[in-house]
C-alpha cells in the first residue's frame, strides 16, 4: 500500500507556519499549523494538525528514530550533535504532521481555517512509519542538511 502524495501536488502550495506546540486544553497533544493555498482558491487557509504525543512516541519507536539520528550525526562534533538532536526531535513531529496534512489534502479539504486530528489517518500514518519511514526521515535529513539518503 503506497501512500500517494497530496492530490496533484502542484494544486496546493503548502508552507509550514509554526509548531509543534501544546494544544490548549489537551496537554497530551501537539499541533503544527500550515498555510495552505489551492490554485483555485482566492486566498489561503490555516490548517492545524493535532497529533497525540502517544502516537509521536509510537512512531519514534517504529522508526527507531534515536538510532537513526545517532547514525546520521556520528561524524559531527558533540556540540553539533546536541543541537541537531534537539532540532531533530521538533522536526520529527513536524514531519509526521506533514504526512497527515498530505493525507488530508489527498482526501480533499475545504477552503476555511481548520484543525484536523491526525488520528483520522492513524492507519495510513502507521503504514508510513512501518513501510515508508523515509517519508518522515527524508524531511528531517533535508532540513538538517545531513546529505544523502541512507538505510534505516
Amino acid at each position: 500500500m503506497s501512500i500517494p502524495p497530496a492530490a496533484e501536488p502542484s494544486q496546493y502550495r503548502v508552507t509550514f507556519f509554526f509548531g509543534p506546540e501544546p494544544v490548549e486544553h489537551r496537554p497530551d497533544h501537539l499541533r503544527c499549523v500550515f498555510n495552505v493555498k489551492k490554485r483555485s482558491w482566492k486566498g489561503g487557509v490555516q490548517v492545524g494538525i493535532d497529533i497525540a504525543q502517544e502516537y509521536v512516541e509510537e512512531a519514534r519507536r517504529k522508526i527507531d528514530f534515536s538510532t537513526w539520528i545517532e547514525q546520521q550525526l556520528q561524524t559531527s562534533s558533540p556540540e553539533e550533535q546536541e543541537e541537531a538532536t534537539r532540532r531533530a526531535d521538533e522536526l520529527f513531529v513536524q514531519s509526521i504532521c506533514t504526512c497527515a496534512l498530505n493525507l488530508a489534502l489527498h482526501a480533499g479539504i475545504e477552503q476555511h481555517n481548520q484543525v484536523i486530528e491526525a488520528a483520522l489517518f492513524t492507519d495510513e500514518l502507521r503504514h508510513i512509519t512501518t513501510e515508508q519511514p523515509e517519508q518522515v526521515t527524508d524531511r528531517i535529513r533535508q532540513e538538517l542538511d545531513l546529505g544523502e539518503t541512507s538505510d534505516l
